[in-house]
C-alpha cells in the first residue's frame, strides 16, 4: 500500500508528456539491460575465448576450444557437397538409331552407285561436298576390286557408327564445362560403347576420323594397297557424320536427383573439443563453426532463461524508478532526475557493451576494472547531493553487469564496492583541493579493492598489477568527465549543486548589491539569516549551502518597498500614513515580488522556493492585532485574518523551514535586551513551538531533535553576535 502511493503520488506530479518519457527511457533501460548481455552471449570472443578474429590460412596463435557440446548443419559444406554430387554426374549423350541406320544406309547406297557408275549421281543427290574426288577416284578402279572396296566401305561405316561419331561443338562444349569423361546411356541396339565412360580425347568425330580409319584398315588388310585404303577412308569421311548426341535434359535430371539425395553436413562438436588449434592453418570450415556458434548462441538460449532475464530487468529497472521516487524530495526535479539517470545508465551500460567486446581483442579477459560504472553514479550524488540515490543507480548498473558473459562471482560485489567507495568519499565541497583529494583516495581504494579481487581469482602478480592500475585510472577519468559533465548540466537545468550554490553565496551579484544600497537593514538582515541557516542546516545534516543561498536572497521582495519594513527606517514609520489592511498587503507583496525577482535572475527552483515559503501563510499578528484593535475601537467592520496572512506555502522542505526559523529568530531577538544563554533558549524555543502551533512545520520533515539542534546552533550564532567587548580605559 506504501509502495503503491509512493508511486501514485509521484507520478500526479508528471505531466502527461513526462510519464510518456519515462515510460520509454525505461523500456530503452530495460532492453539495453537485456539485449547488450545477449549480444555479448552470442560473441564467439566471449563465449570462445578468441582473442581475435582469423581470416583463412591465416596461423592461428592461439586454441580455441568448444565451451559446450552443440551440433549444427554446414550450409556451406553441404552446398560443396551438393555441387560436387551435381558435377559428378557426368554429360550424358545417347546413341541416335535413325540416324545410324540412316548413315549406314547411305553406305550401302553408296557401294551399289560406285558398282553401277552411279556415284557421282548418287553425291549430287545427297549434297556431298566431294573435297577429295571420291567419286573420279573410284571410277578408275578396276570392275575386280570395286566388290572388296564397297566390302571394305561398308565394315568402316559399321564401325565408326558401332564406335559412335560426335559433334565437335558438343565436345567443346562438354570441355568448356570442365568435363574430360562422357557417360553414353543404353540404347535398344547394341552399340559397342552404350552405358560406358569415356574419355573426350577418345571420342570419334569428323576431324580424327580419316586417321583412326585409316590406321584401322591398314591393320586389318594389310595386303590392300594403300591408295585403296586412303580411297575407302576418304569415302567414309565423306558418309560420316555425327550418331551419338549430347542429352542436356536428362543430364540436368540426373543431377538433380544426385543433388537431392546428398544428405545435410552435420557438424558435432563436444565440450574441450579443439576448434582451432595454435601453429595450424585456419580454414574456412573452422571459422564456419565459429561464425554457427555465433549464431545459434541466441537461437539456442533456452526460453526459460531468455524469460528469466526479462522479469530480472524488468524488475531491477522498476526498483531503480521506485528508488528514486523514494529518495528524491523535490517532486519538480523527480522527472528530469530521473530522466537524467536512465539516459546515464543507458550511455554507461553502452560503453560497458563495447568494453566487454572489444577488449578481449587485445587478451585482457578480467573486464571488470574497466567498466564505465563509476561516472553516473557520483554524477547522481552530486546532483542530489543523497549519497542513497547514487547508491541506488550503482545497485543497477551492477545488477545488470552480473548478466554479461564475462562476470565474475565478485563482480556485482566488486562494483557495488569500488562505487560505493566512491561514494563516500564524494564530499558536497566547493573547493577545488576536495575535489582532487576524493578523485585521489578513491582511486587508491578502489585500486585495493581490485587488487583483493584479484588475489581472489588467485591472478598472476603482473595481472593484479594491470588490474589495480586499470581500476586507479577508471577513477581519475570518470571524475574528469564528471567534471566536464556537471557543469553543463547545472547550467541547462539550472541545477542547485554544489559549485552552483557556491557561485550564488557571493554578495557581489547585481540583485544583493541593490538590496544593500536601496535597504541595508535587510541586507544586513539576510546575511545574519544566511549564516544562521548555513550554521544551522549542517548540525541537522541538511543541504547548509542552500539554506545559505536561499537566506540571502529570501527577502530580495523587500528592495521595491524597503521604507516600509521596520530594519530600513529611521525614526519615521511609514505604516502610520496608511491602513492596516494596505500596511498587511506591503508586507506581504515582498515575498510575491522577491519570487518574480528571483525567476528574473534565474535562481534554481530550489532557492524560489525558500523565497515563497519562508513565511508560510502564517499571520501578521501586528498589523492584524492593531486593526483588531481599531476595529473595536471604531466598532467597525468585522477584520478578516485572510487579510492578514501571507499566501505562500508552509516549508515543504528542511532547508526552507530553517530559514524560516532563522528569519524570524534573527529579527527578533535584536529587540532583547541584556541577551543571554538563557534568554535565548527560552525566546527561541517560543518562536518554534509558536510555528509548530500554527502548523508552519508540518511538512518540514524536522524532527525533535532536529530542531533541538536546530536552536543550541542559533544560540551560539546569536551570542557571537550580540558579543560587546569590553571597555578600556583611557589610557589603556
Amino acid at each position: 500500500m506504501i509502495t503503491n502511493k509512493l508511486v501514485s503520488d509521484c507520478l500526479k506530479s508528471f505531466t502527461k508528456r513526462q510519464k510518456m518519457l519515462l515510460f520509454f527511457l525505461m523500456l530503452l533501460t530495460a532492453t539495453l539491460g537485456l539485449v547488450y548481455p545477449l549480444l555479448l552471449s552470442s560473441d564467439p570472443r566471449t563465449i570462445l575465448d578468441i582473442s581475435r578474429e582469423y581470416k583463412p590460412g591465416e596461423l592461428a596463435d592461439e586454441d580455441v576450444v568448444a565451451p559446450a557440446d552443440f551440433s549444427y548443419i554446414d550450409d556451406a559444406a553441404t552446398e560443396d557437397d551438393v555441387t560436387l554430387a551435381a558435377r559428378s554426374v557426368l554429360p550424358h549423350f545417347y546413341y541416335s538409331i535413325a540416324e545410324s541406320i540412316s548413315i549406314r544406309n547411305d553406305a550401302s547406297a553408296f557401294a551399289k552407285a560406285a558398282e553401277s557408275g552411279e556415284l557421282q549421281d548418287f553425291i549430287a543427290k545427297r549434297g556431298l561436298v566431294d573435297k577429295e574426288s571420291v567419286a573420279a577416284r573410284f571410277s578408275s578402279v578396276p570392275d575386280d576390286m570395286l566388290p572388296a572396296l564397297s566390302a571394305l566401305l561398308e565394315e568402316g561405316i559399321r564401325y565408326i557408327v558401332n564406335e559412335g561419331v560426335y559433334s565437335p561443338d558438343e565436345i567443346n562444349r562438354v570441355l568448356e564445362e570442365g568435363y574430360t569423361n562422357i557417360e553414353i546411356e543404353k540404347s535398344e541396339l547394341p552399340f559397342r560403347n552404350e552405358g560406358k565412360r569415356l574419355s573426350v580425347n577418345n571420342l570419334l568425330n569428323h576431324e580424327n576420323i580419316y586417321h583412326e580409319i585409316l590406321t584401322e584398315g591398314s591393320m586389318i588388310y594389310p595386303d590392300l594397297e594403300a591408295e585403296y585404303i586412303d580411297l575407302v577412308t576418304d569415302a567414309i569421311l565423306l558418309l560420316s557424320r555425327p550418331n551419338v548426341f549430347y542429352d542436356p535434359v536428362y543430364t540436368t535430371s540426373l543431377r538433380e536427383e544426385a543433388a537431392a539425395k546428398v544428405p545435410p553436413v552435420l557438424v558435432e562438436i563436444h565440450r574441450g573439443d579443439y576448434i582451432i588449434q595454435r601453429d595450424t592453418v585456419v580454414t574456412e570450415q573452422q571459422l564456419r563453426t565459429i561464425s554457427r556458434i555465433y549464431e545459434l548462441s541466441l537461437v539456442s538460449m533456452p526460453p526459460l532463461k531468455v524469460v528469466g532475464y526479462i522479469v530480472y530487468i524488468f524488475l531491477f529497472t522498476c526498483m531503480l524508478v521506485y528508488l528514486l521516487f523514494f529518495y528524491i524530495k523535490y517532486r519538480y526535479r523527480l522527472s528530469l532526475y530521473t530522466s537524467i539517470f536512465l539516459i546515464g545508465i543507458d550511455l554507461s551500460l553502452t560503453g560497458a557493451y563495447f568494453i566487454s567486446r572489444y577488449l578481449p581483442q587485445y587478451g585482457v579477459d578480467y573486464i571488470d576494472p574497466f567498466l564505465p560504472f563509476v561516472i553516473m553514479p557520483a554524477l547522481a550524488t552530486m546532483i542530489t547531493r543523497r549519497r542513497r540515490v547514487g547508491f541506488s543507480v550503482a545497485l543497477t548498473l551492477a545488477g545488470f553487469a552480473v548478466l554479461y558473459p564475462q562476470s565474475h562471482l565478485f563482480t556485482f560485489f566488486y562494483l557495488i564496492g569500488s562505487i560505493e567507495i566512491c561514494l563516500m568519499f564524494t564530499r558536497f565541497g566547493n573547493e577545488r583541493m576536495e575535489i582532487i583529494y576524493q578523485t585521489v583516495f578513491s582511486a587508491i581504494a578502489v585500486a585495493f579493492v581490485s587488487a583483493l579481487v584479484s588475489f581472489i581469482y588467485n591472478q598472476s602478480f603482473h595481472l593484479i598489477f594491470s588490474s589495480a592500475i586499470a581500476a586507479a585510472l577508471n577513477v581519475v577519468f570518470s571524475f574528469i568527465i564528471i567534471s566536464i559533465v556537471l557543469p553543463v548540466i547545472e547550467k541547462i537545468f539550472n541545477i542547485p549543486t554544489a559549485f552552483r550554490l557556491h557561485e550564488l553565496s557571493f554578495t557581489d551579484t547585481p540583485t544583493l548589491n541593490r538590496l544593500m544600497q536601496v535597504a541595508p537593514g535587510t541586507f544586513n538582515h539576510a546575511k545574519n539569516v544566511s549564516e544562521m541557516a548555513y550554521e544551522a542546516c549542517k548540525a541537522i545534516n541538511a543541504n547548509a549551502d542552500l539554506a545559505r543561498v536561499g537566506g540571502l536572497y529570501h527577502d530580495i521582495g523587500k528592495s521595491e518597498h524597503p521604507e516600509y519594513f521596520i530594519e530600513n527606517q529611521n525614526g519615521k514609520n511609514a505604516h502610520d500614513e496608511i491602513n492596516k489592511t494596505l500596511s498587511a498587503a506591503i508586507i506581504k507583496s515582498h515575498v510575491k515580488l522577491g519570487v518574480e525577482k528571483a525567476k528574473e535572475i534565474a535562481l534554481p527552483q530550489e532557492v524560489i522556493d525558500i523565497i515563497s515559503e519562508h513565511h508560510g501563510n502564517d499571520l501578521i499578528r501586528y498589523f492584524y492585532n492593531e486593526a483588531v484593535r481599531e476595529a473595536k475601537e471604531s466598532r467597525g467592520v468585522m477584520v478578516s485574518e485572510e487579510d492578514f496572512r501571507y499566501n505562500g506555502r508552509i516549508p515543504s522542505t528542511e532547508e526552507s523551514a530553517v530559514v524560516m526559523l532563522a528569519d524570524c529568530t534573527e529579527a527578533a531577538t535584536r529587540t532583547m535586551k541584556n541577551p543571554n544563554h538563557q534568554k535565548y533558549d527560552k525566546f527561541i524555543s517560543s518562536i518554534i513551538i509558536d510555528k509548530m502551533n500554527h502548523k508552519q512545520l508540518n511538512n518540514s520533515e524536522l524532527t525533535i531533535n532536529d530542531l533541538d539542534k536546530i536552536k543550541e546552533s542559533f544560540i551560539h550564532y546569536l551570542l557571537g553576535r550580540d558579543h560587546q567587548r569590553i571597555e578600556y580605559g583611557k589610557g589603556e
